[in-house]
């Protein structure tokens, strides 16, 4: 009797685990998406790469390997280049180290010291 108890105690764990693993991951999805709230529907590369940190926008505008989409996938809006406030969501998580990935997943081949740079 005591074996199937500390059977039925040990799925019990597993499966409260399991539960507060999804409300966690629930928790920082919700997170995220108030973070980004007040984000447009097409945002500009400006208003992008202020987001985003690290080099300025006139660096990310002058390798389109930096860029949402890798330059690619964007609309004119206002006679600016655009790109979908979900595109922009997804670039913002890239770091060097996925880049190559990310412009595999694009059709954009890096320069070399950047592919270096990336586990992609």
């Amino acid at each position: 009797m005591k074996d199937n108890e500390s059977l039925a105690l040990h799925g019990m764990q597993i499966a409260i685990e399991r539960l507060t693993y999804e409300i966690e991951k629930q928790r920082q999805e919700a997170e995220e998406q108030s973070r980004f709230r007040g984000l447009p529907e097409w945002v500009t590369l400006k208003q992008a790469a202020a987001l985003k940190g690290g080099p300025t926008y006139t660096f990310y505008g002058q390798k389109a390997f930096l860029m949402p989409c890798c330059g690619r996938n964007y609309r004119m809006v206002g006679g600016r280049r655009c790109w979908h406030r979900n595109d922009v969501i997804e670039w913002l998580g890239i770091t060097d180290k996925e880049l190559k990935k990310y412009a595999d997943k694009h059709n954009m081949k890096l320069p070399e010291n950047y592919a270096r740079r990336s586990d992609g």
